[in-house]
């Protein structure tokens, strides 16, 4: 080019909840550049919705679009009416159904050039991005009428070898459009945010000898208060134009021709030692979708666990066997077939079985009550007791990648109070060997049935199980914290206090309180002053009445009845109505013969009106300790619920 000087414009501006709103607004904004002269215009990162990635397990799919799309076509008008590239992002739906966070570059004839998806993902607090964007695989250069362009997008500016790689491929210019704030509203303790967020990408400039423009978002979006500051330096890291923290238009003339003048004068890229930087380029093992790694948790690699009313693959179970378990163990093995044949048209039951002969006796008993096993894959191997909540896995899901894990937790029969049963802690071993799926390991020992979650980053749980010194005596309750965010992908903890008389649990959340949805949870209340159940029980309604969701939000309360206590030689059952289970079209209810069953059966049938609230006899199975959501385990997947 023999002129290589242009006027760059970048479009700092607030998202609205209307996405067609905030299109109108972009594109009024872009005409204006292009009137006052710009001949390159980069918008902000997802422009048009709010930043959903601050939010856990929300469906952001009704906000993506294609590449060409809605958004491309309209800024292809301006393109060729004013003959400027525009810089378009854009949240992606690609024709594979895969979903990006990704930016296209439109020419001044309006075409629109192979999208730039962002290669660095970023999950953590206020940015869970990993749960919604699959990664990039490469980098681009563009050539324009106005000099030779990439675009990286947000997260991809802390990478200096980002900044280098498109360099080396020609780049005159590096486009940033972001979506950058304090998470809290406040400067976080490492410092302020916006001076590192500055600093980082003029050294990109300087060390690529490449002129840098970085454009974010402003205004306040939940818990995040992104604070603008977009600027454009040149080659040697100088500011040429900044914005503040408000709406504003940033134009900026540049000369590219400085970008060879530094590059020349300190040898950035004539004077490199490939040779040596050979660590930079050791792929991950599993490369884009790499393996579990040291210090890799659920949390920050996009993992989550979904809320069990979420779709299920899978529901896995244990046929009954141990009779020191269950004295009437026949009853409970009816009770068994009943939940077994209720799961033909909600979902497919892995069953563990000790041995072909009973896979038979279990064919045999579904056929008898006119069912089949025709939805039960049959495992078998050795095991204790149908306890699979408390000693197996517990599923997450990385809905962005599709993928699913496991987390293995360690199992110690509920505070070494059962040797016999502590070999049941081998059977995720087996689960993952069955299903192929990676596995995190906390270290820590949990059982299934002490934790609820809502889906969206809240937890349920006791203090008297979690915090019990026969579970994990050397950590503390923050301690404990961390790791529950960290494996089960959450940022809000309601801790409960003491669970139900007769519980060998030390208090599981299953016998108490639930979440139905995410904002209402059932607790289990008793009406009787004088049953012993009654103080524990209004303490922990109390404090859910009391309680927050993870967006500060209270929640709705809702009172499940307590059956009349069950008992045998003097020794209480922990029967509880909480201890159902949310399938996919179905909710199993344990009942009791009791009077509240048909009070608490209502009660659950207007909680989920879009599925078969069913009661199945759990007096017998009680004296186990445990009924149906202790003895089930949900295996969340990525298909739709058929109502």
């Amino acid at each position: 080019m023999a002129d290589e000087t242009l006027t760059i414009g970048l479009i700092q501006m607030a998202a609205g909840p209307d996405r067609d709103e905030n299109l109108r607004r972009a594109v009024a904004k872009a005409e204006s550049a292009a009137r006052k002269g710009a001949k390159i215009i980069c918008l902000p990162e997802l422009f048009r919705s709010r930043y959903f990635p601050q939010y856990i397990g929300c469906d952001a799919s009704s906000l993506a679009e294609t590449i060409p799309g809605e958004s491309t076509e309209a800024f292809a008008m301006i393109a060729r009416r004013y003959g400027v590239v525009i810089i378009v992002p854009v949240f992606e739906k690609a024709p594979d159904g895969t979903f990006y966070n990704s930016a296209a570059v439109i020419s001044d004839d309006g075409s629109c050039s192979t999208p730039y998806r962002k290669v660095h993902v970023p999950q953590d607090p206020g940015f869970f991005e990993k749960e919604y964007f699959f990664p990039g695989s490469w980098y681009l250069v563009h050539d324009t009428p106005f000099g030779r362009i990439a675009v990286l997008i947000c997260y991809d500016q802390w990478f200096p070898e980002a900044a280098r790689s498109v360099a080396l491929e020609g780049a005159d210019i590096i486009f940033y459009p972001t979506a950058i704030g304090h998470p809290s509203g406040q400067v976080p303790e490492e410092g302020d945010w916006q001076d590192a967020w500055e600093t980082i990408q003029r050294s990109h400039a300087i060390a690529s000898s490449v002129h840098v423009a970085a454009v974010n978002r402003v205004g306040l979006e939940g818990e995040i208060r992104f604070f603008g500051g977009s600027f454009v330096c040149d080659s040697f890291g100088k500011i040429l134009a900044k914005a503040g923290d408000g709406e504003e238009l940033v134009l900026a003339r540049i000369n590219l021709s400085r970008n060879r003048c530094v590059r020349d004068a300190w040898g950035f890229f004539r004077n490199r030692r490939p040779d040596t930087y050979g660590n930079l380029t050791i792929p991950f093992p599993g490369g884009i979708l790499p393996d579990v790694r040291p210090g890799d948790t659920p949390r920050n690699q996009g993992y989550h666990m979904p809320a069990e009313w979420e779709y299920h693959d899978a529901v896995w179970l244990a046929w009954p066997a141990n009779e020191d378990t269950y004295p009437n163990l026949s009853e409970v093995e009816r009770s068994y077939v009943q939940v077994i044949a209720a799961m033909d048209r909600s979902e497919r039951v892995e069953l563990l079985v000790r041995d072909d002969a009973t896979a038979a006796r279990v064919r045999s008993m579904l056929e008898e009550i006119g069912s089949s096993a025709s939805h039960v894959t049959f495992h078998r191997t050795d095991y204790r007791d149908v306890w699979i909540r408390d000693y197996g896995p517990t599923f997450v899901l990385n809905p962005a990648l599709r993928r699913k894990a496991m987390v293995r937790w360690r199992f110690n029969a509920w505070g070494e109070k059962y040797d016999d049963l502590l070999a049941d802690g081998e059977i995720p071993g087996s689960m993952k060997d069955w299903l192929g799926l990676s596995v995190f390991e906390p270290g820590i020992v949990l059982e299934g049935g002490s934790v609820d979650v809502n889906g969206r980053g809240t937890i349920l749980t006791t203090r008297s199980c979690l915090l019990n010194p026969n579970r994990n005596p050397g950590l503390a309750e923050w301690q404990v914290e961390e790791y529950l965010n960290e494996y089960l992908g959450t940022v809000r903890i309601i801790w409960l206090d003491d669970g139900i008389e007769g519980d060998d649990t030390d208090g599981h959340i299953d016998d108490i309180a639930r979440f139905c949805n995410p904002t209402t949870v059932v607790c289990a209340y008793e009406s009787d002053t004088t049953d012993r159940n009654f103080s524990a029980l209004d303490h922990n309604y109390e404090i859910l009445k009391n309680a927050t969701d993870q967006d500060g939000n209270p929640l709705t309360v809702i009172r499940l009845p307590m059956p009349r206590r069950i008992a045998s030689d003097g020794e209480r059952y922990p029967a509880s109505y909480t201890n159902f289970y949310i399938g996919n079209t179905i909710v199993i209810v344990p009942v009791f013969r009791d009077p509240a069953d048909g009070e608490a059966l209502q009660i659950l049938r207007d909680l989920f009106p879009d599925r078969n609230v069913i009661g199945i006899p759990a007096r017998e199975m009680v004296e186990g300790f445990g009924t149906f959501h202790c003895a089930t385990q949900q295996e969340p997947g990525f298909g739709h619920r058929n109502t």
